[in-house]
């Protein structure tokens, strides 16, 4: 089989689609992943074909990161022709002849492609976005509605691609020469099936949801040698295993102030920490005794060595904490972030999420009644290392009975 992969986004929507693919290739299949240039290394140092797709759209993000509104709304007027870019470089892709797709609904390209393939597309989901269900409102809805309007809510993941289907129209049918009338990401992924991957110990599926459409677990990278640099493997030594504060590519916008809130947080519960700067929402101008400031390491390296997870709630970094076994402190900022918090309080594995305002005494009160879930989120962690995602979706792949929307 010779599967075509694509996922555009940050490191957190490429990493579990390399997963897929290193678990495809090393079971005797020939994927090709597609996603933003700059992730290259990361494929080929897995053995993985790669085909680098635009990623004009990721840099601006990180151009305009932390400027404020007006910056942001200037960016945005440059997203659709790097959108048509992005979408280009996709076309390009049917020089491949993949005998299958499986996409990011972020691409916006992949069902399309397929289409233009004659091949079967499957949406790979890191988070539960297009399948309706009564049991739950949609996750990146912004805010709480009654639970009879659950199943209504889920309308508002087509109005986020509203703003780009005129794009699309254009491109399927100009570029790829398709004339089938053109369908909302949603109704494909309704036809053409779809893989939730997450681990069910985390959100199991919904009673109303099909059979085929049960999370896999987690789609996760095999475990490799990592060196860590000199003084945080000294660091990790010297003491009780410290906090992890990191806060990934979420951005408060104001990083000085956040930090300063999580130092005094820190100070205040008398542990040691380590904080993550990630892509600038923690921006330390001092390394206080106790704390080790770093730009990243691998969560599958370093949360087992830490005793508490403070973070913003995106999946990946969820996932991490869960497989580690410590107890977690959401601070969620935008989209299925509150989402995930309020799951982990749920399972007894994180207090209620840190919403609203945010001050050192509540966040350190809230680490130390996150301490004391300690047990449940070992208890958890062996379960859900328990699960192999990968191999549970190589198999499901393999056999699937798709059909082409």
């Amino acid at each position: 089989m010779k599967p075509l992969l694509i996922t555009v986004g940050s490191r957190g929507d490429v990493q579990p689609y390399l997963a897929l693919a290193h678990g495809l290739l090393a079971a005797g299949h020939r994927p090709l992943l597609a996603a933003p240039r700059r992730f290259e290394p990361l494929a080929t140092a897995r053995g993985v074909d790669f085909a680098p797709l635009n990623d004009e759209m990721l840099a601006l993000q990180d151009k305009v990161q932390g400027q404020g509104v007006r910056a942001a709304m200037t960016a945005a007027r440059s997203v659709k022709p790097m959108l048509r870019r992005l979408l280009d470089d996709q076309a390009k892709l049917t020089h491949h002849k993949a005998d299958m797709v499986i996409y990011h609904p972020k691409s916006l390209g992949g069902p399309h492609l397929a289409e233009k393939l004659g091949v079967p597309a499957l949406a790979g989901l890191l988070l539960p976005l297009y399948l309706p269900t009564a049991a739950f409102p949609s996750p990146i809805l912004p805010v709480r509605v009654p639970r009879a309007l659950n199943r209504a809510s889920w309308r508002i993941s087509s109005a986020v691609e509203a703003p780009y289907r005129g794009t699309v129209r254009d491109w399927r049918a100009g570029t790829l020469g398709l004339r089938r009338a053109f369908r909302p990401v949603a109704d494909l992924i309704e036809a053409g099936g779809v893989l939730h991957a997450w681990s069910p110990h985390l959100l199991p599926a919904p009673a109303d949801w099909p059979a085929q459409a049960r999370p896999t677990g987690f789609w996760t990278m095999p475990a490799v040698d990592w060196t860590p640099p000199e003084r945080l493997a000294r660091f990790l030594d010297d003491g009780d295993p410290p906090i992890y504060v990191g806060f990934g590519s979420s951005h408060s916008g104001d990083p000085e102030s956040l930090t300063a809130t999580v130092l005094e947080a820190v100070r205040l519960t008398g542990r040691r920490a380590v904080l993550a700067t990630g892509w600038g929402a923690l921006r330390p101008g001092t390394e206080p005794d106790g704390v080790l400031v770093i730009e990243e390491a691998p969560h599958e390296w370093l949360l087992p060595r830490t005793a508490i997870a403070v973070h913003h709630g995106g999946i990946g970094t969820v996932a991490a904490a869960l497989r580690a076994g410590v107890p977690q402190v959401v601070r969620p900022f935008v989209g299925d972030q509150p989402f995930w918090a309020r799951r982990l309080h749920h399972l007894g594995v994180a207090p209620a999420p840190v919403t609203g305002r945010l001050t050192p005494d509540r966040l350190a009160a809230t680490i130390e009644e996150a301490a004391t879930l300690a047990p449940a989120a070992h208890t958890l962690a062996a379960e859900v290392r328990a699960e192999d995602g990968v191999a549970t979706t190589v198999t499901r792949i393999t056999h699937a009975d798709t059909a082409q929307p």
